[in-house]
């Protein structure tokens, strides 16, 4: 039967099967991480940021505007990571378009794909050809007959079949990708999410249970009171601070340098947009100063910050415990500006090196390493150093040949809680009889998944 016409109701039941397909994919989605580390978490960001709009709208509101609106605002909220957050404002783009409107041709819901594509760009401040926004682009740029679709049944068809062939090229245009052998995980989960729709359309049911089911699978906090209170707030204040951490040694660290609300998270649990703004509220104050401590966090911040209006919050852009911990050491909350607190908190973040010590999730080949799965394994942001069985060893090659490493003066190591005190000893050693001018701090992070969190200044 031909479908030339889409009411909300409808399109709610295309987005619910559409959720339950990348449900089903969650794990598979996950594992197209780029690189052998235990943090890919793109399936469980996007389906948290579905899972919220669907929470949020009525599936049997027949007004496509209204129940878009409801279903735009809930995704918005429970966004998390930078694969939720371009997806929310995708959804928000095609919201905007529907706005006043009862029901959907085929070619205007094309146009509102369309226009929920130019919102998704407008969110991240350097686009990267090769990821989601590339299926989400050429999935409806690349095939003109797209536009032309009689019907529905014949518009998602063609949209799958080019939203599958842009994905399938995304490592052409992104080396990382083409290096790991992987295709980009933010266009699967896109893929996943359309064919889910296009099985609804034709009548081919994917098996849902019930979201409270599903999210206990998930390990990740639901968003309603994440952020953890545990340093006493005055009745009101000029400036507070809230930062994302995980590792109870690191928690308790952050929060005798002043920061206000600890909101839980990092790698693999990625705080929503609601988690931020539930912190926020908790405060009284002029300014909040928000460090997301990671790079996958940021976009999720900045959102959060536009959307609160009871207090001007600034994001400090730390994509790593380490250079919250550098921000935290130059923050002076006595200056008279909070231009000046934030300036004086990121001038020097640029001369930070992170460095990470962890366990491969995989056997892989990168930078001229040879990677095997349970290995420990040196890296930084974005280049690997060394593999070993080892912690010690694995941590300290890392170190020696970072670029650059013997101009360096300080180095801060957070411990995770594999690491063993003759582990810490053996580190201090080695570092200085090879740095014997090197500043070396050894804090106990407590941190799960990084056994070693270096800040290197």
């Amino acid at each position: 039967m031909s479908t030339t016409v889409m009411d909300g109701a409808t399109l709610y039941h295309l987005l619910s099967n559409g959720y339950s397909n990348l449900m089903q994919n969650i794990e598979l989605i996950n594992e197209l991480n780029v690189f052998p580390v235990p943090d890919g978490d793109t399936g469980k960001n996007m389906t948290a940021t579905l899972r919220g709009g669907l929470e949020t709208a009525t599936e049997d509101e027949l007004s496509v505007g209204k129940m878009m609106k409801s279903f735009s605002r809930g995704s918005l909220m429970n966004a998390r990571g930078n694969s939720g957050i371009i997806l929310s404002q995708y959804i928000r783009g095609i919201a905007e378009y529907t706005k006043g409107k009862e029901k959907l041709t085929p070619l205007e819901f094309i146009e509102a794909l369309d226009n929920g594509m130019k919102r998704a760009y407008t969110s991240v401040s350097k686009p990267t050809e090769g990821t989601m926004l590339t299926v989400m682009r050429e999935g409806i740029h690349n095939e003109s007959s797209v536009k032309e679709s009689g019907d529905f049944e014949q518009c998602f068809q063609l949209l799958t079949d080019a939203f599958r062939t842009s994905l399938m090229n995304t490592p052409n245009l992104l080396p990382v990708l083409r290096d790991a052998g992987v295709v980009d995980s933010g266009g699967a989960g896109l893929l996943c999410v359309f064919e889910g729709m296009q099985s609804a359309l034709l009548g081919e049911e994917i098996d849902s249970s019930s979201f409270q089911e599903e999210s206990e699978t998930m390990h990740f906090h639901s968003g309603d009171e994440p952020a953890v209170k545990v340093r006493k707030i005055s009745a009101h204040t000029r400036y507070a601070v809230v930062a994302v951490a995980t590792g109870q040694g690191i928690k308790d660290y952050f929060l005798g340098c002043g920061v206000s609300v600890i909101i839980e998270g990092g790698q693999t649990n990625n705080p929503s947009t609601k988690a931020f703004i539930s912190a926020f509220e908790q405060l009284d104050a002029d300014y909040i100063i928000v460090m997301p401590n990671d790079s996958n966090i940021i976009l999720t911040a900045n959102q959060a910050a536009q959307m609160y209006s009871h207090a001007d919050v600034r994001v400090i852009p730390t994509s790593s415990i380490a250079e919250g911990y550098s921000a935290l050491s130059m923050m002076d909350l006595s200056l008279d500006s909070i231009e000046k607190v934030v300036h004086e908190m990121t001038h020097y973040l640029p001369n930070v090196t992170t460095g990470y010590v962890t366990t491969a999730t995989r056997d892989a080949k990168l930078n001229g390493i040879e990677i095997k799965q349970g290995h420990y394994i040196g890296l930084t942001q974005n280049c690997f150093y060394s593999d070993s069985t080892s912690i010690v060893d694995a941590a300290v090659t890392l170190f020696e040949n970072l670029p650059n490493a013997q101009d360096k003066q300080v180095i801060t190591v957070f411990c995770g809680s594999a690491v063993t005190d003759a582990d810490k000893e053996e580190f201090y050693d080695r570092i200085l009889s090879r740095y014997p001018l090197m500043e070396i701090g050894l804090l106990d992070g407590n941190q799960e998944l990084y056994h070693m969190i270096m800040a290197i200044e």
